[in-house]
């Protein structure tokens, strides 16, 4: 339950066998690959290059047309996975099956192609259907769209705007003309169409006419025949393509039998981009190339099986500290600490010369979380809840469900010790009943809240001190004792100190002698404390450095142990929550509307508990807890491997 102990990799191996043990290192899983600090620009390096990239950007390619299939897929032929539908499980030697991959991008480009044709034929669609917008306003006419009368009776095809009354517009026409008739066509939302049949000697007079109206020509070129003759024909033909989009949509509907190989070969083609990025971290020659990046120390074993098969040169050597920002963090913990991943990964990974918090703040997290929810029917449904998701759906990372079915435990066990089950639900259906019932408990979040609030500091107290614990070890084991003395056990003198002084010269608990036994632990715990804060500062910053080492002190043990207060509060507010909605379905009198109410309000008081309590454990650990001693800014452990999304790949034995 650590800090996985990292090694330097080097490996000088020839060219022709580059592919081959990329892929046997992709299978090991250990190797992280990282940039050489070589620069390919100086030229007493010039023999060197990057490996071409044509590799990955076929890779991507192709990852991009599969996804494209799946998506065209997902909408024509939408899966009928369920909610906790597990992963099929696969081989690495079925995973990267060449056949089944070819047969998956033939599958991926007949998806999209049958999703281009039918894309074609919608276009296709929506142009025929403006035509026949633009061809409707003039059914009313039955006459040849091409119509232009000849040199002595001119035809327009005019417009007003719709708002025009086309009795005024006639009326306008008859006045500047005897010689001119306007035939009304239909309309639209915007426009208002008409045809105008005049003497050529009047159409200057009746275009003039017009004019304050709005009037403009319309342009009907390329069409021959009437208004219905050509919308019939517009019909047909959007009729066919309707057919032939439904074809193509019948045709990409019945490729959905392909999604499972679809999916596996998207899931091959990130494993080829995954190894054709490590590769462009290499550096190539004419016949060789090198790999430098970290392996854990565990792992060098198996690595040094996999190296064995092949012609080349390899080291590994322990990072030096000035190493450390760079080395990759991996934690190894077990089946319980290591659902805190979760917390951590969330704030930040330690340093690589760091602590592992995972084992240190699990226990707290987890009784806290509990502490905070203190409800047994609340503790069994995040426990079946997390239990049947991580049974069934088998998810790549289980760490968040794993950590609250932990915490559902600890739910479970709080709740059997203050009584509570959906708040005070049994007691009251038995009141309903004519029963007197009283769930045994051995302390009450509504009747011993001043004992709870006193655990809970109490509880914080103990965090504190063990964040200060681990502090003061590390410092230790790093050579900065004197640090630790100053900074932590300083404080715990003073600490044990005033207790000691209390309990022997004002509460009388021990013998009066402790007074002055403690009256002097906290002389030389305060004479550690002004050497401490003040011996790296000079002149008048002693002062400054003592004020603020004393009120950071005071007010970081006090305001961080009070902030554990919100335990209590969150007990309290979660009881009373669930005691309220018992109470409404309760004063019905009639025993269904009871649960029905009562189950109701409780459900809603789970969801609000269950958040509360998990920012609130959050803030906890992130800043009560983990200021204490935590050196953050880790890198994540980031090897080859084969990471999958759509399949379980399982290990074949040997």
């Amino acid at each position: 339950m650590a800090i996985v102990k990292m090694k330097r990799l080097r490996l000088l191996a020839l060219r022709d066998h580059r592919e081959h043990l990329l892929r046997l290192l992709q299978s090991l899983g250990c190797v992280e690959i990282r940039e050489p600090a070589i620069d390919l620009s100086d030229p007493e390096w010039s023999a060197l290059a990057k490996p071409e990239g044509e590799g990955l950007a076929k890779a991507r390619e192709q990852e991009q047309q599969i996804d494209s299939a799946l998506t065209v897929l997902a909408r024509y032929a939408p899966a009928k996975d369920g909610l906790l539908a597990a992963r099929p499980t696969l081989t690495e030697e079925q995973l990267f099956d060449d056949g089944a991959y070819a047969d998956g991008l033939a599958a991926a480009w007949q998806v999209t192609d049958g999703e281009r044709a039918l894309a074609q034929c919608m276009a296709e669609q929506a142009k025929l259907q403006t035509q026949k917008a633009s061809l409707e306003p003039w059914l009313p006419l039955d006459v040849p769209l091409e119509t232009e009368g000849d040199a002595t009776v001119p035809v327009i095809f005019g417009a007003v705007p719709a708002r025009v009354e086309f009795a005024a517009l006639e009326a306008a026409v008859a006045q500047a003309a005897e010689l001119a008739q306007l035939f009304p066509a239909g309309s639209d939302r915007e426009l208002r169409y008409f045809l105008l049949v005049c003497h050529a000697s009047v159409l200057s007079d009746c275009t003039d006419a017009m004019r304050p109206f709005g009037f403009s020509r319309v342009t009907l070129r390329g069409w021959t025949g009437t208004a219905a003759d050509n919308i019939r024909l517009l019909d047909n033909r959007i009729a066919a393509l309707e057919r032939q989009a439904a074809e193509h949509r019948a045709h990409i509907a019945s490729m959905g039998g392909k999604r499972d190989l679809l999916r596996l070969c998207a899931d091959r083609a990130a494993q080829e981009i995954g190894r054709e990025e490590n590769k462009a971290r290499l550096i190539d020659t004419d016949a060789a190339f090198l790999l430098e990046g970290w392996v854990p120390a565990d792992r060098e074993p198996e690595l040094a099986g996999v190296l064995g098969g092949f012609t080349c040169a390899w080291e590994t050597a322990d990072p030096a500290p000035e190493e450390y920002p760079e080395v990759p963090v991996k934690l190894k913990n077990n089946v319980v600490t290591r659902s805190m991943n979760t917390i951590t990964e969330m704030y930040s990974l330690p340093a690589y010369d760091g602590v592992d918090a995972n084992p240190l703040m699990a226990p707290f997290f987890i009784v806290i979380f509990g502490l905070m929810m203190a409800d047994m029917a609340y503790g069994l449904l995040i426990m079946l809840g997390t239990g049947i998701f991580l049974k069934k759906a088998r998810p790549k990372n289980p760490y968040f469900m794993e950590m609250f079915f932990w915490c559902g435990i600890s739910t479970f066990v709080v709740g059997a010790l203050t009584g509570g089950f959906f708040g005070d639900f049994i007691p009251q259906l038995l009141a309903m009943m004519g029963i007197q019932f009283t769930m045994p408990a051995l302390f009450s979040p509504m009747n011993d809240t001043l004992a709870i609030m006193v655990g809970s500091v109490a509880l914080g107290f103990v965090q504190i001190i063990t964040g200060m614990a681990v502090s003061v070890c590390h410092k230790t084991k790093k050579g900065d004792f004197l640090d630790a003395l100053f900074d932590e056990i300083a404080w715990w003198i003073i600490l044990a100190g005033l207790v000691v002084w209390l309990c022997g010269s004002m509460l009388a608990v021990l013998p009066p002698v402790f007074g002055t036994v403690g009256l002097g632990m906290l002389i030389v715990g305060g004479l550690m404390l002004a050497l401490g804060g003040t011996r790296k500062a000079k002149g008048f910053g002693k002062l400054t450095s003592l004020v603020g080492i004393v009120y950071n002190g005071v007010t970081g043990f006090f305001s961080d142990a009070l902030s554990y207060v919100r335990i209590m509060a969150l007990m309290l507010s979660g009881s009373v929550i669930a005691s309220v909605f018992n109470t409404l379905g309760a004063t019905t009198g009639i025993v269904p509307v009871f649960i029905v109410i009562s189950l109701l309000g409780n459900l809603l008081n789970f969801a609000l508990c269950v958040l509360g309590a998990y920012v609130h454990d959050l803030r906890l650990q992130c800043l009560e807890f983990f200021g204490r001693f935590y050196e953050e800014g880790g890198k994540p452990y980031r090897p080859l491997s084969v990471d999958t999304k759509y399949v379980d790949i399982i290990k074949e034995e040997n």
